[in-house]
């Protein structure tokens, strides 16, 4: 027995699916094996099993007018390359050395205006300030308008309620910036964060209070005030979260450009996913595999790792805590943990929905890769490169 969730499912051998797709078994074997199509499997036999409505589903999204055959589809001139790619990283993904450096001069004129207040005031203290998030680890795309800001504060009680803190620095940033007119709108309240938007240039400026923790000189430790269901404090560092990124970019030169391609992907498709997340997803593959060294080939291996795993496997680093110190068991959908902090499950507000829905569109991207891979010309290559980027790419300019 298959279980009630195929109940009403017609069901075909892999003979039977092969013949519906006008492929191979063969084929079907090596699709199974890289996560393009991925069958379940019988209980009792472990044969593969394939749904029709699956493959039914499968089938329009191969749009392109290809011959699919057991063969292994080579690339030749006419496919996407990748310089290709790189020129569109270079020119469309990545966000500009300029522009990086406008965002960082608004925040430190905000920072060092809420210094000078904060100085007057003297129930807080500035005692640091770091530039941190996708930014400061070289992982924002050109998309970003928002830098973060790690703001380290010493409250004249100790560890104010998270209920108090961010409302009281978002009435201190109000106030400091008030005489430069600045008005109250321009100020709002995140999860972990007041935003600050500047108008004119749009650049928002996520400033994170944190609470230092004894030696946060040395290991950048504080807590960070967190504004959910139950008000939390998080044990973080914005440092250790830039060296964990950049020991890997230093160990792999393609590892910040990948997170940005695929951050990119997400933005275009609306994956319900984190761009935190995206890059723990890329440091546990390069922890744990060999990624190839070219985008064409790299790119795959994350598409592949979400279709083999259905994101039910834990996630987590040994680089600041040991395994022991994670949960003994995971009760959330996705278990991706904080690589500086073990109780932090960064993924636990992604819902079952959210799973499904991420996996479906991995899918349709692995289905794309795959069509121009095997399109007969380089333009047809290109319109399916166009449904994974976004009409943004185009190799002809």
């Amino acid at each position: 027995m298959l279980g009630k969730d195929f109940k009403n499912e017609e069901l075909l051998t892999i003979a039977e699916a092969a013949s519906y797709l006008g492929v191979s078994a063969k084929t079907l074997r090596r699709w199974d094996a890289s996560g393009v199509l991925i069958p379940i499997r019988h209980p009792a036999t472990r044969y593969r099993l394939y749904k029709k409505s699956q493959l039914g589903n499968f089938a329009k999204s191969l749009t392109l007018e290809v011959n699919l055959t057991e063969k292994k589809p080579r690339r030749s001139r006419m496919q996407i390359t990748d310089s290709d790619i790189g020129s569109f990283l270079e020119e469309k993904v990545n966000l500009k050395r300029e522009d990086l450096n406008a965002y960082r001069a608004q925040a430190n004129n905000l920072v060092d205006n809420l210094d000078k207040y904060l100085k007057e005031k003297k129930d807080f203290g500035l005692r640091k300030m770091l530039h941190a998030g996708s930014c400061r680890k070289g992982t924002a795309t050109s998309t970003t308008s928002d830098l973060d800001v790690a703001v380290y504060l010493t409250p004249e009680k100790e560890k104010e309620s998270v209920s108090k803190i961010l409302p009281y620095v978002q009435q201190l940033l109000i106030e400091a910036m008030g005489k430069y007119g600045m008005t109250a709108d321009q100020f709002t309240l995140g999860d972990h964060c007041v935003r600050v938007t500047f108008k004119g240039s749009e650049v928002e400026v996520d400033v994170v209070p944190i609470i230092p923790i004894v030696g946060f000189e040395k290991h950048g430790k504080g807590w960070l005030a967190h504004r959910n269901a139950s008000d939390e404090w998080l044990e973080t560092s914005p440092k250790q979260h830039i060296e964990f990124v950049c020991k890997r970019k230093d160990s792999f030169g393609k590892f910040a450009p990948f997170i940005r391609l695929t951050k990119w992907w997400k933005n275009q498709a609306d994956v319900p996913i984190k761009s935190f997340a995206i890059e723990l997803i890329w440091a546990h593959l390069l922890d744990n595999e060999e990624i190839p060294d070219s985008y064409c080939d790299g790119l795959p291996s994350f598409f592949r790792y979400i279709l083999k795993t259905q994101l039910k496997e834990r996630i987590a680093f040994s680089d600041y805590y040991p395994p022991s110190d994670l949960p003994q068991t995971d009760s959330d959908s996705v278990s991706i943990y904080d690589p500086v902090n073990p109780k932090n499950n960064v993924t636990k507000k992604i819902t079952e929905s959210d799973r499904q829905t991420i996996i479906k569109k991995t899918q349709e991207a692995m289905n794309i890769l795959m069509m121009a891979t095997c399109a007969p010309s380089k333009t047809k290559a290109i319109e399916q490169w166009r449904r994974l980027l976004g009409p943004a790419f185009n190799p002809y300019n």
